[in-house]
């Protein structure tokens, strides 16, 4: 069963009749967004999204609404807004990040084994902050694979809506960019410092030299207990869950295209998780 929401009924039916106009951009966001999100449920490449929405809409008797073909949906992909998360404004956050790679295109596993690597194989970096008390994603972004985590600290963090109170990254987040970006944003940083790390008395720092001290009392394994540090780990059980859903591939060979279908991709995953997962409550 396929529900076609009144909004994008709406966008859709009252969209001007331009005809013919080369460039022209009649469909509305929310139309390309309803077909790229569809391309992206049902694993379709961008002609076959195109017949299957046609044949979705026909069977709904609603085959006077037109579909874009497959180079519009390409082209206004580009720079497409996404909204990731629907949280309301002012929630409190504890935010859990980390990356994954996503194939672009080249060998698969095998071959790499058995051959080596290539110099086409390129992959792009998939960076996720998550809600650790809903498990819902709030950030994303995606980055060349020579980008290192800790520069996507403030991008992620900008992201959220909402206030957040604790950040929870492992140790690639360990840098001074990465920590003084988490001081601005008001919150609690809990990274693990290295077992060689000394203090610094420089501005955002503060947090990690308190970690030093206490670590070197009461040890690693425990300081991670008394600060909650294995929440992190439900950041890459976000970053599973949409490699076995969504995929560990993009489509899309342009970067501005890419960022889009990544941000479809997380949007997919928090409404699944929305439906799919239980309220549990511990007693």
């Amino acid at each position: 069963m396929l529900w076609l929401e009144e909004g994008v009924y709406r966008h859709w039916r009252d969209m001007p009749r331009l005809g013919k106009v080369v460039g022209e951009k009649q469909y509305s966001d929310v139309v390309i967004e309803f077909c790229l999100t569809i391309k992206q449920v049902y694993g379709l490449a961008l002609r076959q999204c195109t017949g299957f929405t046609k044949s979705v809409l026909a069977l709904m008797g609603l085959s006077e609404l037109v579909v874009p073909d497959y180079s519009t949906l390409c082209r206004r992909s580009s720079g497409l807004k996404i909204k990731v998360s629907q949280r309301p404004i002012g929630e409190k956050l504890h935010v859990a990040v980390d990356s994954t790679g996503l194939k672009v295109f080249g060998e698969g596993e095998w071959k790499v084994r058995k051959h080596g690597v290539s110099k086409r194989r390129t992959w792009r970096k998939l960076h996720l902050g998550i809600d650790v008390n809903s498990q819902e994603i709030v950030s994303c972004g995606l980055t060349e694979n020579s980008v290192d985590d800790a520069a996507m600290t403030e991008p992620l963090l900008s992201q959220v809506v909402g206030k957040v109170e604790a950040f929870y990254g492992d140790g690639a987040y360990d840098k001074k960019k990465a920590r003084q970006a988490v001081a601005r944003a008001g919150a609690k940083a809990i990274v693990p410092p290295p077992s060689n790390a000394v203090k610094r008395e420089l501005p955002g720092l503060e947090e990690r030299n308190q970690a030093i001290d206490r670590i070197g009392q009461i040890g690693r394994q425990a300081w991670k207990k008394e600060v909650g540090y294995h929440k992190r780990s439900l950041s890459e059980t976000a970053m599973y869950r949409y490699k076995m859903v969504i995929g560990n591939t993009l489509t899309a060979h342009k970067m501005e295209n890419q960022v889009t279908e990544v941000k479809v991709g997380c949007h997919i995953l928090n409404v699944f998780r929305g439906c799919g997962m239980s309220n549990a409550v511990k007693t």
